[in-house]
C-alpha cells in the first residue's frame, strides 16, 4: 500500500505539491504554536516533511546541493540581512525605551529564538521554494512559461501563507493582507532566483531563517507583548502603522530583488534546469 502511495507521489509532481502544501498548512493552523520552542519542533518536523515530499518530486537531486555555493548565497542576498538587522535594533532600542520588560535568560532565549527562525526558514524555503517550484519546472518543462508560471504561483503561495485566516469583512484587513503577501512575495522571488542559480535551497534557507531572526531577535530580550502566534493582520484600529510598514518594505524589498536580479539574472542557466530537474 505504501509502495503504491510513493509511487503516485512521483507520477504527479504537481498533486505531490497540493499534499505537501496541504499538509504543512493544516500542521501550522491545528498544532499548538505559543512558544518559540514549540515552533522550533514543529518547523524541524515539518522540515522532514518537506524534504519527503521533494524527494518524491525531484529524487535527491536538490536535497543533496548544499556546495560550495552557500556563501555566494549569502553574499547576493546580504542586502536583506542590512534590512533585517536594522529593523531589529530599531525594534530593540523602542522597546527598551518604552519600558519593555527584560525577559529572564535573555541569552537562553536568543538561542531558542535562532533555532526557532533557522528551522522556520529551512521549511519555509523547501515547502514554498523547492517543492512547489520543482513540481512545477517537472510538470511543464517543456513550456515556454514555466518559469513565469513558478515564479507566480510559488511567490503568491509563500505570500498569501502568512495571513490565511484573517476578517474578509475589514477593508483594513484586506489591505494589510495585500501588503503582507506582496512584501513577502517579492523577498520569495529573490530567494527562487537564488535557488534558480544554484539550486542550494539550504543556502537559501538560511538566508531566510537568518532574515527573520535579524528582525525579530529583541523579542528574545524584551517582553513585547505577543505570543509565539504572529498575526500579520492586525485590527482596523491598529492597521495604519502596519500598512505603513508594508508599503515601505515593498519599496526596499523591490529595490533589493532589483539588484539580486541585475547580478544573476543573466547568469541563470535555464536550458541546464529543463533538462535536469
Amino acid at each position: 500500500m505504501l509502495q503504491k502511495y510513493i509511487l503516485f507521489l512521483k507520477r504527479h509532481p504537481l498533486t505531490t505539491a497540493a499534499i505537501a502544501i496541504a499538509y504543512a498548512i493544516l500542521c501550522l493552523k491545528k498544532v499548538p504554536l505559543e512558544t518559540n520552542f514549540q515552533i522550533f519542533l514543529v518547523r524541524t518536523m515539518l522540515c522532514g516533511a518537506m524534504a519527503f515530499f521533494l524527494y518524491q518530486i525531484s529524487g535527491d537531486k536538490t536535497l543533496a546541493s548544499a556546495y560550495n555555493s552557500t556563501g555566494y548565497v549569502i553574499k547576493v542576498a546580504i542586502g536583506f540581512w542590512v534590512v533585517a538587522l536594522a529593523i531589529g535594533v530599531i525594534s530593540l532600542a523602542s522597546m527598551a525605551s518604552s519600558g519593555a520588560k527584560m525577559l529572564d535568560h535573555p541569552l537562553q532565549n536568543l538561542i531558542v529564538m535562532f533555532l526557532m527562525f533557522l528551522f522556520v526558514g529551512l521549511f519555509e524555503e523547501m515547502a514554498f521554494r523547492a517543492v512547489i517550484n520543482d513540481a512545477i519546472i517537472y510538470a511543464f518543462r517543456d513550456r515556454k512559461y514555466v518559469f513565469v508560471l513558478s515564479a507566480v504561483v510559488s511567490s503568491t503561495v509563500f505570500g498569501a501563507a502568512h495571513i490565511l485566516g484573517f476578517d474578509t469583512t475589514s477593508g483594513l484587513a484586506w489591505a494589510q493582507a495585500i501588503g503582507k503577501t506582496l512584501s513577502a512575495g517579492l523577498f520569495g522571488l529573490a530567494l527562487l532566483f537564488l535557488y534558480w542559480k544554484t539550486r542550494n535551497i539550504w543556502a537559501c534557507g538560511v538566508v531566510h531563517g537568518m532574515y527573520d531572526f535579524f528582525a525579530a531577535f529583541g523579542g528574545a530580550i524584551y517582553d513585547s507583548g505577543e505570543t509565539g502566534t504572529h498575526s500579520y493582520v492586525a485590527p482596523d484600529a491598529e492597521a495604519m502603522p502596519v500598512l505603513i510598514l508594508y508599503g515601505v518594505m515593498i519599496i526596499i524589498t523591490s529595490f533589493i530583488l532589483w539588484r539580486v536580479w541585475k547580478k544573476i539574472g543573466k547568469q541563470i542557466d535555464y536550458d541546464s534546469i529543463r533538462a535536469n530537474w
